[in-house]
């Protein structure tokens, strides 16, 4: 009998005991997120008809457990964020996903939450830019002449870059193409071009809903044409031996240590892409060899004189993303 006595005893206990853990309600645990799967911090997160309320951490990681007496139905609010309606039910995975749809999207631009590409899928980018290199050809002015050497100390191209992004690890390819210079110069004409090809290497330290910022080591290789040649159509033969036409391809690889950052846009891209951005870059340079390369026709030039440069560079550019 007293045996009997002590186990209703422990299982009076345990019954009290459980009370307040029942009359909790149930544990609901989630992650809030924009429309492009990026975490968003200090979203407001309540049970709808309480003030029993919670906020979203650093990760967009909220925990709230529901009063029984309440609609189980979470109210997820933000600034400038559309709010949204949860229901809770038996039915529901844990953890939660909540997706937040900016108020500055269209309604019908921005993916639903099937369709949500998860952060570590890959990101395309085709951009269009310019950038600005300052060389200085000044050791070549006693062999080439000033007239040729001046008209050098400006590298400049505009081209088209393409590039992914996977895990926020960037890798892009991109030429450029300068404006051709031509201009007579007594009896010659200084005909020079120059081409640009860049691989660029970076880490998206910051891609929110509107910044990227990255890093980058770009590897560059500068290409420069130089030509001479008579002016006029026709010329005897003792002067086009005498003036002798050059024509010179100068090469010279660099790397830039920089940083790329761009602002980004959701609306006027006329469905070109997913989203856009208006950028700058700004970096250092260093040159990979001392020396330039330098053939001609059918020849290997070499040469104890180098470009110099100016170690500060700069772009711009408009690139389009696509996930």
């Amino acid at each position: 009998m007293i045996i009997l006595y002590r186990r209703l005893q422990i299982i009076l206990l345990l019954a009290i005991l459980s009370l307040p853990v029942l009359s909790q309600g149930t544990a609901v645990k989630g992650t809030v997120a924009d429309h492009r799967n990026v975490p968003i911090v200090g979203v407001r997160v309540c049970q709808a008809g309480s003030a029993n309320c919670t906020a979203s951490d650093m990760d967009g990681v909220f925990n709230l457990i529901l009063d029984p007496e309440s609609e189980h139905t979470l109210s997820v609010t933000c600034p400038g964020f559309i709010p949204a309606e949860v229901e809770i039910d038996e039915t529901t995975i844990m953890p939660v996903r909540i997706t937040l749809v900016p108020m500055y999207l269209e309604a019908d631009a921005w993916a639903d939450d099937a369709e949500l590409t998860p952060a570590s899928s890959v990101v395309t980018r085709s951009a269009i830019g310019f950038d600005a290199i300052l060389t200085d050809f000044s050791e070549f002015t006693g062999l080439l002449g000033s007239h040729n050497t001046e008209v050098m100390d400006y590298f400049a191209v505009t081209g088209a870059e393409i590039g992914a992004s996977f895990s926020r690890f960037y890798t892009g390819f991109g030429i450029g193409i300068g404006y051709r210079y031509k201009e007579d110069y007594d009896t010659l004409v200084v005909d020079l071009n120059n081409t640009l090809f860049k691989l660029n290497l970076g880490y998206d330290m910051i891609s929110s809903r509107r910044i990227r910022m990255t890093p980058l080591i770009s590897l560059r290789w500068i290409k420069c044409r130089l030509r001479n040649y008579p002016a006029e159509s026709k010329v005897p033969l003792e002067n086009y031996l005498r003036e002798k036409e050059t024509d010179l391809r100068f090469n010279q690889t660099i790397a830039v240590a920089g940083l790329n950052l761009e602002y980004l846009m959701y609306n006027g891209n006329r469905g070109m892409s997913d989203y856009w951005s208006i950028g700058i870059f700004g970096g250092y340079a260093v040159k990979l060899h001392r020396k330039p390369w330098i053939r001609s026709d059918g020849n290997r030039i070499t040469t104890d004189s180098a470009i110099r440069f100016n170690p500060l560079t700069a772009g711009i550019s408009i690139s389009f993303y696509s996930r």
